[in-house]
């Protein structure tokens, strides 16, 4: 035991307090000196340390701990011995264990998916420094709050080795297995050579227990847990939680960590990590399930483990290693009731593959069967062969990209790509049959449409790119084949299949790129082409030429001959149809009265005595001229008003309002490229950047308005501003906020800041502070309210101002701080705020004396 106040490793850190004690070690809440920063000191047990070669070997992993920098790991400060004792200093993470977030029940998969993909980052970022974890259980997962999000981390590398070649055992010199019993590899059960691929397994277990909220096996005990892992069957995942049943792909991918066999689970946790980032990229672009993402392991060796997915006797065919992994099986349809089935295998109850007997490859959005393809029948009807042009698309680098993008970003990608891409395939009559995260496949009757559709797409796509900055930028192959295909309800199959998928390999984004077949059945007059090369078809030694559209010298690449219809003219018909409609009453009047002086002057000329009567209908005559004249401006001024509400620009920020971000984009999309350059258009548009987290985009056009565009900025563009700065602040942002006109900007957010707390007020607040223009702001009542705050930093920032500003009227709303519950933490208990309020008030209460 440390005594408290003690200092361990040079004097650098101070002993606080005890903290807990487990298998490995105690551990201590301390201080390292010199920052006054809390941290974690995790101290080696006696009995371990004194044990042959554990010394250095605790160092080596110390050291490679050490160099290991991802969110999802926590970070290794020090280390070193310090007298008798063996000491690893961590950072001291706040937040609440996934145990404990679990403890109501299970997560759902889209909260789920997110937190697991961070695991397998930081675990991947682990095992790439030669470290195996080997004791990942939800008690060592903590969930910390962040600026972006939930941000899950691993901690406790207690029990973690070295990956060397003497690393052959799992059991340790006093024969004591190493692990939790509920989470252990089959391998670590036995007592085997453990790798990366047992963390793996763990990781699956753990997946499981999130998902359906329960462990695979029922134990109970630590021996029946070990006898379990190493020779019983796990419970299929959608018997434990009946609710993902549809999600076949999530449900595969699960009880493929769980295999026996290391060498049939993901073989490293990078491949984890993208079947997880496709899943989570097919949920938030709203496709069916999360299983629809294909996840083709390379290697070879017979499927096993597959039959619990195709009910009871059924037995799966001989093929590839995983090559329908997430198809709930190799070559068998899932049982009744299991839901949307993943690419390749049909719908129960709908359309299903006759059994086959072997699988050549794998495709994309579904797999041939060798020889010739089987009849596909959907109920008591055979889908016949059909001869179709195929599509497919999709983004250049969408792994690399999705794998540096947040979630949040990747879902944003994905939605736009689907806004720009997917009306064209309807205005060119095609069908779309399959919808992969990025990629496309949709079908098309005539070759001609098909080209069409890809060049209406690769202009889109080229005046999305002029407006957003070059990481945003979305570059997409477009490919196509002509040839007699099968069509189900969910999958396209026959031989095309496979050779659009060749001609995605060889494929450049920003062209329309297709086979011989197409260039053939096309009307030639449509468009210019010039050939590309050739591919190989599949299986055979001949070869096909490759054609692509020729591009334009400058502006659009195909110069938008095929730009949808509902141009600029179009869009204004509903607009000139209302002030049609406005002056209608208007046309009516001077019909009345044109033909009522007609009538008078009828009846002058036969000499019928009225003057009386002639000099009221005068009068009257001038009473109309003088209403009409009004009503002509009325009517002027509601036509202004009718074209500038349903200006995009104007008509976006209204649906902003109204929290209709997508539609707000939508209409701003339909301006055609020369209008985009609009300020108005460009603000708007950063508006709806805003409101969807893109802040670079924002930024990025933000920056590009000259004087006159910033100078009738909008209140919710400085609302979006004020925000941004409220949560980062920075240089930056002070370069941008401070190329507004000041007068603008100041009043604007003086008004901010006299609000209720939100992110905002706090932004205006702390902006105006920054930019010394605090004289029409009650300082002391803006930090009050920013101590209503949720955020720990926040408070503790608003509380040293109010100490600052030397008020003793803040001290009421400074001890309602102090009097705060605190939340428990990972070490301890969490300090939101406490003691900087604390403080304050001492401070207060000390002026005051």
């Amino acid at each position: 035991m440390l005594a408290p106040d003690s200092l361990v490793l040079e004097g650098r850190f101070r002993v606080l307090r005890p903290l807990g004690s487990g298998g490995m070690g105690q551990v201590y809440l301390g201080e390292q000196v010199s920052l006054g920063r809390k941290v974690a000191i995790k101290v080696l047990h006696q009995d371990l340390h004194a044990q042959a070669g554990m010394a250095e070997r605790f160092k080596r992993e110390a050291r490679l701990l050490s160099a290991v920098e991802h969110p999802a790991v926590v970070h290794i400060v020090d280390f070193g011995e310090s007298g008798d004792h063996a000491c690893l200093v961590m950072e001291f993470v706040e937040g609440e264990s996934l145990y404990d977030v679990l403890t109501p029940g299970p997560m759902p998969p889209g909260r789920a998916l997110p937190l697991l993909q961070q695991l397998a980052e930081g675990l991947a970022a682990i095992h790439d420094k030669g470290i195996i974890h080997r004791d990942l259980k939800p008690e060592n997962v903590f969930i910390s709050p962040g600026a972006r999000g939930e941000q899950a981390r691993l901690l406790d590398f207690g029990i973690a080795r070295l990956v060397e070649p003497d690393a052959n055992s799992s059991v340790s010199q006093v024969g004591v297995v190493l692990g939790t019993p509920e989470y252990l590899s089959p391998e670590q059960a036995v007592g085997a050579k453990v790798d990366t691929r047992s963390d793996l397994y763990s990781f699956g277990v753990l997946m499981y227990r999130v998902l359906a909220g329960r462990l695979p096996f029922d134990g109970p005990s630590p021996r029946h847990f070990l006898a379990q892992h190493a020779s019983h069957a796990p419970r299929p995942l959608d018997r434990a939680a009946p609710s993902l049943s549809r999600y076949v792909g999530l449900l595969s991918l699960v009880m493929r960590l769980l295999e026996k066999d290391p060498a049939k689970r993901p073989q490293n946790a990078h491949e984890l990590a993208d079947a997880l980032a496709a899943a989570y990229s097919a949920l938030s672009a709203f496709t069916p399930g999360l299983g629809t993402p294909v996840y083709m392991p390379q290697g070879g060796g017979p499927s096993s483990g597959t039959a619990i997915f195709a009910g009871g006797d059924t037995a799966p065919s001989a093929g590839p290693s995983g090559t329908a992994v997430f198809a709930g099986g190799a070559a068998a349809a899932p049982p009744p009731g299991s839901g949307t089935a993943a690419f390749g295998v049909a719908q129960a109850g709908s359309a299903s593959m006759a059994p086959v007997a072997q699988r050549t490859g794998t495709a994309a959005f579904g797999t041939r069967p060798s020889g010739s393809v089987a009849s596909v029948t959907g109920g008591a009807s055979v889908v016949k062969p059909q001869n179709l042009t195929v599509m497919l698309t999709d983004i250049q680098g969408f792994t690399e990209r999705t794998s540096r993008q947040t979630h949040e970003e990747n879902a944003r990608m994905l939605d736009t790509h689907d806004k720009l891409l997917m009306p064209l395939v309807k205005e060119y009559e095609g069908r779309l049959i399959q919808k992969r995260g990025d990629a496309l496949l949709v079908v098309f009757r005539s070759p001609t449409a098909g080209v069409a559709c890809g060049m209406a797409m690769q202009d889109r796509l080229w005046r999305f790119n002029q407006t957003v900055p070059p990481e945003e930028q979305l570059h997409v192959r477009v490919c196509l084949h002509a040839g007699e295909v099968l069509v189900t309800q969910d999958t396209v199959l026959g031989e095309p299949m496979e050779v659009v998928e060749s001609v995605e390999h060889v494929a450049a984004a920003g062209e329309v790129t297709f086979t011989e077949a197409v260039n053939l059945a096309r009307n030639r007059a449509e468009a210019g082409v010039e050939p590309c090369g050739t591919i190989t078809l599949p299986g055979r030694d001949e070869q096909v030429q490759l054609y692509r559209c020729q591009r334009a010298a400058e502006g659009p690449p195909f110069g938008e001959r095929f730009a949808p219809s509902g141009g600029m003219g179009a869009r204004m018909e509903p607009v000139l149809a209302r002030v049609k409609g406005a002056f209608s009453p208007l046309r009516t009047r001077l019909g009345a009265l044109h033909l009522g002086a007609r009538l008078r002057g009828a009846s002058l000329r036969v000499g019928e005595r009225l003057p009386s009567g002639l000099a009221t209908l005068r009068t009257s005559r001038r009473h109309q001229l003088a209403l009409l004249g009004g009503v002509l401006v009325l009517l002027a001024a509601g036509a202004a008003w009718v074209l500038h509400f349903n200006d995009p620009a104007v008509r976006a920020l209204a649906l902003l309002e109204e929290g209709r971000k997508d539609e707000a984009q939508a209409r701003l999309e339909e301006v055609p490229e020369e209008e985009q350059k609009a300020p108005a258009w460009r603000r708007a548009r950063a508006a709806v950047y805003h409101a969807k987290n893109a802040h670079k985009s924002e930024y990025f056009l933000l920056s590009k308005l000259d004087e006159e565009g910033r100078s009738q900025v909008e209140d919710r563009v400085l609302d979006g501003l004020a925000e941004d700065y409220g949560r980062d602040g920075g240089k930056a942002m002070e370069t941008l906020l401070g190329g507004f006109p000041k007068e603008r900007v100041v009043g604007h957010f003086e008004d901010l800041a006299e609000e209720d707390y939100s992110l905002r007020q706090w932004g205006a607040l702390r902006y105006l502070e920054h930019a010394r223009a605090t004289a029409g702001v009650d300082l002391v009542e803006a930090y009050v309210r920013a101590l209503e705050s949720e955020s720990c930093d926040i408070r503790a920032v608003a509380a040293e101002r109010l100490e600052a500003l030397g008020d003793a009227d803040a001290i009421p709303a400074l001890t309602r701080v102090t009097e705060t519950p605190r939340e428990k933490a990972v070490f301890g208990t969490k300090d939101c705020g406490h003691e900087r309020a604390n403080a304050a008030i001492q401070r207060l209460k000390k002026k005051g004396d």
